[in-house]
């Protein structure tokens, strides 16, 4: 990303003394182009060159000219990443560039690092998001070149996550992780005590196998440019090396006099001799010649010079460099790396929720996805509709999509791509559903994409246009459920059944949330929804009709607007004044002040302490107190299901709802007034927490959090509130000795439950009117419309503001075994069943699997081939969570498929494309600085392949096999 996303950190000139090291310096020159799948520009205009009047950025050409480069000089290497960009290439080139960058990838002049469809985000994403888009890229990378990336290249993302250390790196089969952005705090710590390099051990539930060798880049300074001074785009404004002598303005000893300097100084921000140099930034190699002309030059001069030796590299070869230098101990790092600031009162912590409908919209994609993979690999069918949905998503996975922090055109074409992906999808999962219909049904099958707006076409026809609807609906977990199932619907005489017996099910009729969308119209939403109670195999469907029943109405359920209980078997929820105000757990016998309410903090827009305002980056309050509770646009429901152990809250924010909790004047988040909203849900308790929570990492391991305090460095806050932010992918949790309380997340958000003792708050929307100052150059300000970017570049908003709706799952339990009931709801909540409804008739039900152990679940199955099926079992409890289920489990895969003839089973890294083996071989025991003698081997798990077995699963580890079956799947 460019502009002042690209500011550097410059520190005292100590650091030119020069390193300890008695050996020459020797310098890896690391080529690359750092190119955003999307940002100010879409994919596609990146690309193809086009819209340059935002950012000149050409893909297409840097790709040519950075292959004529290569073959035009055998010492010259590169390093690529975005597999998103890199296919488009591709599969534009004819045989002989193919052959030539075969040869090139071969003979490791063009390297592979990370591999993944994009540089994904690191605080939003799902972890399964993660897996997959990284799976695509390394799918692609095996089947055309027949190599698998061993380093990861984390350049731009805005802080970095304990998953993307243990998860996308290690056990992917990386042997070094490198990234640019870190707290300025820290970095400068890192760079006064030679700590820029070090091991990355992330996870305490999978340990010190798990750990991985990661160095910052960008000589050091917080980024991942060149050094100042050698930035050799054509572009650019840096000094060429002049080595002709008869020419005016010849420059090499100062060239080299000045590489030599800020190589030593590098060098004396790391230990050992070997130093990495990553010579490229955003877009850059666009003329790749101008780059490599000079580059060729300056390591002929300053390997003549001799003070220093320099030559092209790659980050493998860089690794396996300092794998060499085996007197060298290194520091450690457990924790992570957010939130990350750049300065003081600069707190990155804003895009943890910006944007929050998009993010809701790839939340939901994801787990559709999911539910895909499964239907069609279980029926063989095609998937090339499938792999349209995978690169959408796989791009939708970037560091500026995700995130919210692209321009509004662009964040436009990212939901437009996944609503094409979904479309191209459809028709393969109505054909594969099909055929696990049998004869029961000969109709297509639809989804209803608007019922969460309480709009479906199908169910709203029944006792008007038709008599009958009928659905397959859909379990993507392995385990049984029951689940209460939305259906909008236009008439009271209703009933839903199970199909083939015609047996009814518990229904209630309700009020539907408001069916105003983000268009600012009724669009002819339902006035009721029917909420169906419904039993649902593991990893498979259940049949239902929804069909009309003369002199029979639905049971209704009123409104409690001043309710002052609810509760059911296990649970009180107690209201004062309309807002939840207690919650007692029946089971365990205690009670806990829980008041709730809406708030929102006013941004700021800069003040005498710093000039940083908020935006789409940057959460900055002008101080640290709410403003008091909003108006009319926010309102929620809260539900309390029979038989649950939690509590159900759906909000929505920036719609006005009549008769619903407030009375102020109704309207959208307020916009006259000229001040920039974060709106918060707060719940207040009085559990005593001392400053501390617990937040996850993308859905995988919790962290410790505490108030103004970080692990790794003696921490100066200057953000009370923002400072203590962090990015919320599923789930936060506060605790006292006695109680827990949880909040889950259907999508990722901006939370904490650190500033103040006792209290969580989740930040669900933002409205800012101010951009932050960090290049993606305009306010935060989404609206139903925004004038064209050829027409007017400032891409001016206008229209209502935007909609947002969503929910959080609350759960009270005991801190020492409250892990077994929140752990399965937040995969409950990410993988909600799935309707597919039809116009046909549906079978009663089918599994395709027994029961896993309760600790275990299935977060991929998917085709890999002919007979062949991708599987990944997670582990899902960590270490210490609860004193049975975070036990190892142990899985049988005869067990798993009853009836069905598994002839192989191997073993891959969690990428899919290599062994479990040749994960385990590319592991590196690295020395440690606090280790007084080598330490223990790293745990290595031995890898299953044979033709049936028992495999262990450790806490929070997943395990990817590839299953061969001796007849048609599972048809």
């Amino acid at each position: 990303m460019a502009g002042l996303r690209k500011m550097r950190i410059l520190w005292p000139l100590v650091f030119l003394l020069g390193p300890v090291e008695a050996d020459p310096v020797e310098v890896h020159i690391v080529c690359h182009t750092h190119d955003d799948v999307g940002w100010l520009k879409t994919v596609d205009e990146y690309y193809s060159g086009q819209n340059n009047s935002i950012q000149h950025a050409y893909v297409h050409m840097i790709l040519d000219t950075v292959v004529q480069s290569l073959a035009m000089n055998r010492n010259r290497t590169f390093t690529y990443v975005e597999q998103a960009f890199f296919v488009r290439w591709w599969r534009q080139q004819d045989a002989a560039t193919r052959a030539l960058v075969k040869t090139l990838v071969k003979e490791g002049r063009l390297e592979f690092t990370n591999g993944g469809w994009c540089m994904h985000d690191e605080a939003a994403p799902h972890y399964i998001d993660m897996i997959d888009q990284t799976t695509l890229g390394h799918k692609f990378l095996m089947d055309e070149f027949g190599v698998a990336p061993r380093t990861g290249w984390q350049l731009d993302p805005f802080g970095h996550s304990a998953t993307q250390a243990a998860l996308l790196s290690a056990e992917v089969g990386f042997q070094g992780l490198f990234f640019g952005r870190i707290d300025y705090q820290d970095l400068q710590l890192r760079q006064q005590d030679r700590a820029a390099e070090f091991i990355w051990r992330a996870s305490p539930s999978l340990g010190p196998a798990a750990q991985v060798f990661s160095g910052l880049t960008g000589s050091y300074h917080g980024n991942y440019g060149p050094p100042d001074g050698f930035q050799f785009d054509v572009n650019n404004l840096d000094e060429t090396i002049q080595d002709d002598p008869n020419l005016e303005d010849y420059n090499v000893k100062s060239r080299v006099d000045g590489f030599v300097a800020a190589a030593l100084a590098q060098a004396n921000m790391t230990r050992g001799k070997n130093i990495m140099m990553t010579m490229g930034s955003d877009f850059q190699y666009e003329d790749a010649l101008t780059w490599f002309y000079n580059l060729d030059r300056l390591i002929q001069h300053v390997n003549e010079d001799g003070r220093i030796k320099v030559f092209y590299s790659t980050p493998s070869r860089y690794v396996e460099a300092k794998q060499k230098e085996t007197m060298v101990k290194w520091p450690l790092k457990e924790d992570d790396f957010f939130p990350y600031a750049d300065g003081p009162h600069k707190f990155w912590t804003g895009y943890f929720t910006s944007r929050p409908t998009l993010k809701r919209y790839i939340r939901d994609t994801s787990a559709f996805f999911q539910v895909a993979k499964q239907i069609t690999a279980l029926a063989e069918s095609g998937t090339q509709g499938l792999e349209h949905l995978a690169e959408a998503l796989g791009v939708a996975q970037h560091h500026d999509a995700v995130s919210g922090t692209a321009k509004q055109h662009v964040t436009f074409d990212y939901a437009k791509r996944l609503a094409r992906g979904r479309s191209l999808a459809y028709p393969e999962v109505s054909k594969a559903l099909k055929t696990h219909m049998g004869k029961a049904s000969v109709q297509d099958f639809t989804l209803c994409e608007l019922r969460n707006v309480s709009l479906c076409a199908l169910t709203q026809a029944v006792g008007r246009s038709t008599n009958r609807t009928c659905f397959a609906l859909w379990n993507g977990l392995a385990r049984p459920r029951e689940e209460l199932i939305e259906l909008p619907v236009s008439s009271k005489n209703l009933e839903v059944v199970q199909a083939e017996t015609n047996e009814a099910v518990p229904i209630q009729l309700v009020r539907s949330l408001p069916s105003v969308t983000n268009y600012g119209s009724d669009a002819g939403g339902a006035k009721d929804t029917l909420l169906a109670e419904v039993k649902l195999p593991p990893l498979g469907f259940s049949g239902f009709c929804l069909q009309q029943v003369e002199g029979k109405t639905a049971p209704e359920s009123q409104l409690m607007k001043d309710a002052e209980l609810i509760e059911n078997e296990n649970l009180a929820i107690h209201f004062a004044g309309g807002m939840m105000s207690k919650i007692t757990d029946k089971v365990n016998n205690m009670s806990i002040r829980a008041e709730q309410n809406w708030f929102w903090y006013n941004a700021s827009v800069g003040n005498a302490e710093s000039s940083q305002v908020s935006g789409a980056y940057i959460f900055r309050p002008n101080r640290s107190q709410v403003v008091t509770s909003v108006g009319s646009w926010v309102h929620q429901r809260l539900r309390l299901a029979k038989k649950a152990s939690h509590v159900e809250i759906t909000y929505t924010v920036g719609q006005e709802c009549p008769g619903l909790r407030f009375a102020d004047p109704p309207g959208e988040i307020p916009a006259d007034d000229g001040l920039g909203k974060e709106i918060v849900s707060r719940f207040s308790t009085d559990l005593q927490t001392a400053g501390t929570c617990f937040s996850d990492s993308n859905g995988r391991e919790m962290l410790q959090r505490k108030r103004d305090f970080r692990p790794s460095w003696d921490f100066n806050q200057t953000e009370e509130v923002a400072g203590n932010y962090y990015p919320i992918a599923t789930s936060l949790f506060i605790r006292s000795q006695q109680s827990q309380l949880t909040v889950l997340t259907d999508t990722s958000q901006a939370g904490t439950g650190c500033v103040r003792d006792g209290e969580i708050e989740m930040m669900v929307h933002r409205r800012l009117f101010k951009d932050d100052g960090r290049g993606v150059g305009e306010p935060l300000n989404e609206t139903q419309f925004v004038t064209s970017y050829v027409e007017d570049p400032k891409g001016q908003h206008y229209g209502p503001g935007l909609v947002t709706r969503g929910q959080h799952w609350l759960h009270l339990g005991r801190p020492s075994n409250t892990a077994k009931s929140w752990r399965p709801l937040m995969d409950r909540l990410y993988m909600a069943p799935v309707p597919f409804f039809t116009a046909g008739e549906v079978a009663f039900r089918k599994s395709w699997t027994n029961w896993l152990p309760k600790n275990l679940e299935v977060i991929s199955l998917a085709s890999w081939g002919p007979k062949t099926l991708l599987l990944r079992i997670a582990h899902q409890f960590g270490v210490g969570e609860d004193p049975e289920l975070s036990k190892p489990a142990k899985l049988n895969f005869e067990f798993l498929f009853p009836g069905h003839s598994i002839t192989s089973i191997e073993e891959r890294g969690l990428g899919g494309t290599i062994s479990k083996d040749e994960v385990e071989h590319r592991r590196i025991q690295w020395p440690l600085e606090d280790e007084a003698a080598p330490g223990a081997p790293l745990g290595r798990m031995r890898s299953a392949r044979s033709t049936v077995g028992v495999v262990t699963f450790g806490p929070l580890q997943i395990r990817t096999f590839l299953l061969q079956f001796g007849e048609a799947v599972f048809i």
